[in-house]
């Protein structure tokens, strides 16, 4: 027999276990769904960046519509009833009186005549009177009744205007007369004119009231 030795053998390897084979499996398959799920939440969360907000807090929430039932006042409702009632007749024409004025008897080449109509409701019954810039005429004539100025001949645009009247009721108009003349046509005016005695003659309408004398004096 030789003296050499063989050399050592390997160790074969040991087989492992079954029931350690399907707890590492078991691991394995956790791990693995692990990773998903976080994969599968950060792609959510990428997403989510990306598309608007729809928490119901930080929304705006509908407001309900309050419909709010008023009732009317007793003012509005007597106001209603009022306006079924007919409206005043037109005045005749002998319940109203025109008169017309001067405010001074005689003015200075530097004063500017002022002109008032008055229109008085002589009658005992409401009713609407006509009293419009349309209706109004104030007539300045010389003393021996010769046309000088009329506010109808030059008028632009008149206006009407129903008022209603009581009985004894007055409506003035005032008008300043700036001491021109014109023909009845208004093609011709006199810028200034001279002085003597002219009057004036107020109508309102068919009314018309009684000449007012009054003077134009020198320097």
């Amino acid at each position: 027999m030789s003296d050499q030795h063989l050399p050592p053998r390997s160790p074969r390897p040991r087989k492992i276990p079954p029931h350690i084979l399907r707890r590492r499996r078991i691991v394995a398959v956790i791990i693995l769904l692990i990773i998903l799920a976080l994969i599968g939440w950060g792609i959510w969360a990428l997403i989510g960046l990306f598309l608007p907000d729809d928490d119901d807090q930080s929304s705006p929430q509908p407001q309900p519509t309050v419909t709010e039932t008023v009732s009317p006042s007793p003012e509005a409702s007597e106001e209603e009833d009022n306006d079924d009632e007919p409206s005043a007749d037109a005045c005749a024409p002998e319940m109203l009186v025109v008169t017309g004025a001067t405010d001074q008897e005689s003015y200075a080449p530097d004063e500017t005549p002022e002109f008032t109509l008055t229109v008085t409701h002589d009658g005992d019954v409401l009713c609407d009177a006509s009293l419009g810039s349309d209706q109004q005429n104030f007539v300045v004539e010389d003393a021996d009744g010769g046309f000088v100025f009329s506010t109808r001949a030059c008028q632009v645009d008149p206006q009407e205007q129903i008022v209603e009247m009581e009985p004894g009721q007055s409506e003035e108009v005032i008008f300043e007369w700036e001491r021109v003349g014109t023909d009845e046509q208004c093609e011709t005016i006199i810028d200034d004119v001279e002085p003597g005695e002219y009057q004036l003659v107020v109508a309102m309408g068919e009314h018309e009231a009684e000449p007012v004398r009054f003077e134009l004096a020198e320097d």
